[in-house]
C-alpha cells in the first residue's frame, strides 16, 4: 500500500510518498499553485490509499483540490502528531515533517482532525465571521465609550450598541476633533451592525429550515444563532464517544493533574474552539431566570463558588444537552 503526506506552507508544498510494504520514500517540493497541484496528483492518481494533510494555514483548498480527484484526505492534527515524535530534540526540515506524517499515515497511528463537510465548514465560516464582526463592534463601542467619558459625557458601553444611544451620542455638543472622532466611530460600527444584521437573517433562515438548528433551539437559552453556532462548532456527533468529549472541544474542561491519591484540578484548558466556548457561555447566562430547567443548579453553585462558576458550570451541562440532541436526532436518521 501506498501513502502520501503533504507538508504545506504558503510558497511550497513538501510531498512526501511513502510505499509501505517496501519502505521507499519518494519525496517532491512543489510550488504552491493550484497548477503544480494538479500535476502532482494527476502523476499519483489511483495509486494512494490516502493523503494526509495537517491542519494548518491553507490546508482547506488543498483538500478540496485532492477529494475533487477522488483522494481519501486525512486531515492531522499538528500538534498531536509532534507529540508522537517524542520530547527529544530532533532536526526538523519540511522533507522530514512531510516523511513522519507519510509514516504515521501507513501505521494507522495519525491523530486524526474531523474534516468537515462542506455544509459545516460553510455555516462554520458564516458563524465565525459574525462573531468576529460582533468582536469588533464591541471593541469600537469601547473606543467610544473611552472617548466620551474623556470629554465628559460617560455613559454605558451597552447603550453605545442600540440606536437610542447612537443618536444620543451623536447628538452631544463636543469639540471639533472629538466631534470627528465620534462620527467616524458610530459609522463603523454602523456599518458593522448592518452586516452584522444581514448574517443574522441568514442563520434566522437556515435554523427553520435546518431539524438540527430547530433541535437545538428547543434547548432553554439558545436561539437561532447561537444554535448555528453550536451545530457549526460540534458538526456531527457520531465523531465523538460521549458527551463529555464536546465539552473538551469547547476548551470548558478544567486541567487535571494527578500522580497517585493526590487529584487536583486547575484553571480551564480552553484548548479548544472559542466558538464554542463563546456559544456555550453565552446561552448559559439564561440560567439565572426562574424559567430555566437549570436555574436551581445555578443558583447552587453561585451561592457556593460565585456567578462566573455557575455559569461555566450550566455551559457544561448545555455542551452535554447539545451532544444529546444532535445525537438523538443523527440515529434517527
Amino acid at each position: 500500500m501506498v501513502y502520501a503526506a503533504l507538508d504545506i506552507h504558503k510558497r511550497i508544498f513538501q510531498a512526501a510518498v511513502l510505499d509501505a510494504d517496501t519502505g521507499e520514500l519518494v519525496q517532491e517540493r512543489l510550488p504552491a499553485t493550484r497548477e503544480a497541484l494538479d500535476d502532482w496528483a494527476t502523476r499519483w492518481a489511483g495509486k494512494l490509499e490516502a493523503v494526509a494533510l495537517e491542519a494548518t494555514t491553507g490546508w482547506r483548498w488543498v483538500a478540496r483540490e485532492l477529494q475533487a480527484r477522488g483522494f481519501d484526505v486525512r486531515l492531522c492534527d499538528p500538534g498531536e502528531a509532534r507529540a508522537l515524535g517524542g520530547s527529544k530534540r530532533r532536526p526538523k526540515t519540511d522533507r522530514l515533517d512531510a516523511a513522519w506524517l507519510a509514516r504515521l499515515l501507513a501505521k494507522e497511528m495519525l491523530p486524526e482532525a474531523w474534516l468537515p463537510p462542506e455544509e459545516i465548514q460553510y455555516l462554520r465560516d458564516r458563524t465565525r465571521l459574525r462573531h468576529a464582526l460582533a468582536q469588533d463592534r464591541n471593541r469600537w463601542a469601547q473606543r467610544l465609550h473611552a472617548l466620551l467619558t474623556h470629554e465628559g459625557w460617560p455613559c454605558g458601553r451597552g447603550r453605545l450598541l442600540t440606536v437610542s444611544g447612537q443618536q444620543w451620542a451623536s447628538a452631544l455638543v463636543l469639540p471639533e476633533p472629538a466631534r470627528a472622532s465620534v462620527e467616524a466611530m458610530l459609522t463603523v460600527i454602523h456599518a458593522l451592525d448592518e452586516q452584522i444584521e444581514l448574517l443574522d437573517g441568514e442563520l434566522r433562515r437556515l435554523a427553520r429550515s435546518d431539524p438540527r438548528l430547530t433541535a437545538l433551539c428547543a434547548i432553554f437559552g439558545v436561539g437561532p444563532v447561537l444554535a448555528a453556532h453550536l451545530l457549526a462548532e460540534i458538526g456531527a456527533a457520531s465523531r465523538f464517544r460521549r458527551a463529555r468529549q464536546v465539552v473538551r472541544l469547547s476548551g470548558l474542561d478544567p486541567v487535571v493533574s494527578e500522580s497517585a491519591d493526590v487529584r487536583r484540578r486547575g484553571r480551564l484548558s480552553k484548548q479548544g474552539s472559542p466558538e464554542l466556548r463563546w456559544a456555550l457561555a453565552e446561552a448559559a447566562h439564561h440560567a439565572c431566570r426562574h424559567r430555566s430547567p437549570d436555574h436551581d443548579l445555578y443558583l447552587d453553585v453561585k451561592q457556593r463558588r460565585g456567578t462566573q462558576r455557575a455559569t461555566l458550570t450550566v455551559a457544561r451541562k448545555l455542551a452535554h444537552r447539545a451532544y444529546h440532541v444532535l445525537a438523538d436526532l443523527e440515529q434517527v436518521a
